[in-house]
């Protein structure tokens, strides 16, 4: 059966649109979970901390909020902790009811006022941390929802590109590009990957690819080493024939190693996934996902990130597919890296005149953020 070969514009479009539903779904879901253990710490200069509350003792608490991270606070700076959400912030409209303060060592039980409505205008200035207590500022979080105040915050990634160009006996050009980026909000993480290469030999088309993927963890417990994982990916290849292919799926994950500069999970979960090939019938199943991860730094400069994953199909075990990830980043100078991507493929039943096996190589130079 043969197709029409959509353009690369229509080939964006198809997997960008594949990618933000995906993406909305998945930073939604976690949501509920993450805020169902969230305190907001109330101190006495007039400001608030809304986070999760990692330890306290008589002497002072530690606090990770999605806006300046871990934070230690004495006691003598908090006037009060409370639940969320609070519920004169979750019922607006109605009349604040007085809140009811958790007793702590230092600070018996008290009757507390009604919270003070907020005076001023309202700015969409980035927050503001006060350097004696790093807690940052009720006013500067006010133009969003109390639980959105990390959705904008404590996003880092590497955006890389690479080019290859020869004229002679051979004429070439080829161009890479990948982009990772990590969000970490309270016991989530999500993880975005983009990736294409475009690649002309004598005029003639030898590499034109695009795959995105869209991971969140939500960890169950503050150790973090069981969580459970939702995923989406899309993309094409022209090369492989593959005119579009897309997935979703769920399942659970172990940090067998989590330590300051390693990090070893193993995952196990199902997916829903479909390949819309461009000269053969399209195919959809439901397969099971066996996949492990692992980051490593090894000294300041180098670091290493690795990623395997293998998708037997329910219906079909021997319909399988592999995929392997490698990258390894050197750090230059700020923010330069310079870095080694691999990225090998196999398909056991790929679309017919195409090979089961697919490795790509680049070498890039990244920009840290």
């Amino acid at each position: 059966m043969s197709r029409r070969s959509r353009s690369p514009v229509e080939r964006l479009a198809r997997v960008c649109g594949v990618l933000l539903w995906l993406g909305l779904v998945l930073l939604l879901v976690p949501v509920g979970p993450v805020l169902a253990g969230t305190k907001v710490v109330f101190l006495r200069n007039g400001d608030r901390l809304t986070g999760e509350l990692l330890s306290e003792n008589s002497r002072r608490i530690v606090i990770r909020t999605p806006a300046t991270g871990r934070v230690t606070l004495q006691r003598d700076q908090i006037e009060r902790i409370e639940e969320f959400p609070l519920r004169d912030l979750a019922s607006p409209g109605q009349p604040p009811a007085v809140p009811s303060a958790i007793p702590t060592a230092t600070n018996p039980p008290v009757a507390v006022a009604p919270l003070p409505k907020a005076t001023g205008a309202v700015t969409n200035a980035p927050p503001t941390v006060d350097p004696s207590t790093n807690a940052v500022a009720v006013s500067s979080l006010l133009w969003l929802p109390n639980w959105a105040h990390g959705l904008w915050t404590n996003w880092h990634g590497n955006v890389q590109i690479g080019a290859n160009f020869g004229v002679g006996t051979a004429n070439l050009q080829s161009t890479y590009a990948n982009a990772n980026v990590v969000k970490k909000w309270g016991r989530t993480t999500t993880l975005l990957n983009y990736a294409l290469s475009y690649g002309i030999v004598n005029d003639a088309v030898n590499a034109n690819r695009m795959y995105g993927t869209f991971k969140t963890d939500l960890a169950w417990s503050a150790q973090k080493h069981v969580y459970s994982y939702g995923q989406g990916a899309a993309g094409y290849d022209e090369i492989r024939r593959i005119n579009l292919e897309y997935l979703a799926g769920a399942g659970m994950g172990y940090r067998v190693i989590d330590r300051s500069k390693t990090v070893l999970a193993a995952e196990l979960g199902a997916q829903y996934q479909v390949f819309d090939y461009l000269t053969a019938q399209d195919r959809a199943d439901v397969a099971a996902r066996f996949g492990e991860n692992l980051t490593a730094q090894i000294g300041k400069d180098v670091r290493i990130t690795q990623q395997l994953g293998f998708t037997p199909g329910f219906d079909d075990f021997t319909n399988y597919q592999i995929r392997f990830g490698l990258t390894l980043s050197v750090a230059l100078f700020k923010p330069l890296t310079l870095n080694l991507n691999v990225i090998d493929t196999y398909l056991s039943q790929p679309a017919p005149g195409t090979a089961n096996n697919d490795l790509q190589a680049s070498t890039t130079i990244g920009i840290n953020f």
